[in-house]
């Protein structure tokens, strides 16, 4: 009963669509910027306006446009990792499957935004096996967590039975080792800087205080935190 009326008491937290345009202001005029499966994908319909985003899919594709929700005007030969079907845009580019891995590996990715079961001090990142299963699904995880300049990991802080995903060693399999610099969550925004986790901004009605209590390791209040802002 106890946990109930804490969980009664707990704020709001950041619908996905905010989380994505949290991660989209990292988001340059210029860049290339490759999304992972699950709430990752978000992002593609949340791109600043006034930019030129290059969307990449390990698939094959650079350049395409936000995902298609009406299947009627789906093209089956233009979707994104997960199946998505999504926009085609003047001057997209369809690639080899090696091509399009050989831009994540020559580090021509200026941003990898990927799902997370775990996220440990030392930014490494488990996002690819959990707890009991036999086997994992790498696909093309390491290569995108080690190859792009930067690693932004967007995730849900808690897992569904309210264990933090934050955490001080992860626990998990390894996807890829001290990759993760950024974590958003539906909680807030943290930096993994120097063996450190910290808080950067805070969503509406939360504090720093009640985000250490949901979080695996001792976080750090940045002399600047804030509440969380779009731009």
């Amino acid at each position: 009963m106890a946990d109930a009326a804490v969980s009664a008491r707990e704020p709001e937290r950041l619908h996905p669509t905010v989380m994505a345009m949290i991660v989209a202001r990292e988001f340059q005029d210029g860049y290339v910027v490759n999304l992972g499966v699950g709430l990752p994908l978000e992002c593609a319909n949340a791109l600043p306006p006034g930019r030129e985003i290059l969307l990449h899919s390990e698939l094959g594709l650079l350049g395409f446009g936000p995902v298609i929700s009406d299947y009627t005007r789906a093209d089956p030969y233009v979707t994104m990792v997960g199946n998505l079907p999504v926009e085609a845009l003047p001057g997209m580019v369809f690639m080899s499957h090696d091509e399009s891995f050989a831009m994540i590996r020559g580090k021509h990715l200026d941003v990898a935004v990927l799902g997370g079961l775990q996220v440990d001090v030392d930014g490494n990142l488990a996002n690819t096996q959990f707890e009991g299963k036999p086997a994992g699904n790498l696909g093309g995880a390491p290569d995108l967590a080690y190859g792009a300049k930067r690693t932004i990991v967007m995730m849900r802080h808690t897992t569904n039975e309210g264990a933090p995903k934050i955490v001080g060693r992860c626990t998990l399999p390894l996807t890829a080792p001290r990759c993760v610099s950024r974590v958003v969550t539906d909680v807030g925004v943290f930096d993994i800087e120097g063996g450190q986790v910290i808080l950067r901004e805070f969503a509406p009605g939360w504090t720093a205080d009640a985000i250490q209590r949901i979080t695996g390791v001792s976080l750090v209040v940045a002399p600047d935190v804030r509440e969380v802002s779009l731009v």
